[in-house]
């Protein structure tokens, strides 16, 4: 028994370690001007595990702070990307671990995405592939870049 307990604390001090997040920032590409990683804030600690997007911006260009729930131990974030599909703009990164671990807990990322502008038909937000509840106003804008 005292040697699955220290396996288990071992365990934990891992996966503790793992999530010492870094901020990270790419230049993006098309509609999306700017993605910047920014790290772990710790605990998912929300009901449900939709992710959220904070919109503020002006008509030529809008910030998506993004925070969205996975598994815990994942210390890297990259690959950012934006394209809009019909009504949908779809927000996406690639999370990693450098330690190649990962915990069995939910832990809150967060994101930001500065895009150069949305059609006008964009009215949800997709995060990583699920629905995320919206915050703040789309500010659209008919110079949009080509999708």
């Amino acid at each position: 028994m005292l040697k699955l307990l220290r396996m288990v604390l071992t365990l934990l001090a891992v996966a503790m370690t793992a999530t010492a997040c870094t901020s990270h920032t790419e230049a993006g590409t098309g509609l999306l001007t700017e993605f910047e990683y920014l790290g772990c804030a710790g605990d998912w600690n929300e009901d449900t595990l939709e992710p959220e997007a904070t919109s503020s911006g002006t008509r030529d260009a809008a910030t998506f702070l993004v925070r969205n729930p996975a598994t815990c131990g994942f210390d890297q974030g990259s690959n950012g990307k934006a394209h809009v599909d019909g009504d949908t703009l779809k927000l996406s990164y690639t999370l990693t671990s450098s330690g190649g671990d990962a915990a069995a807990c939910i832990c809150e990322y967060r994101a930001r995405f500065l895009i150069s502008g949305l059609p006008a038909d964009v009215a949800k937000v997709r995060v990583n592939g699920d629905n995320a509840s919206l915050k703040g106003d789309l500010i659209r804008t008919s110079n949009a870049p080509p999708r």
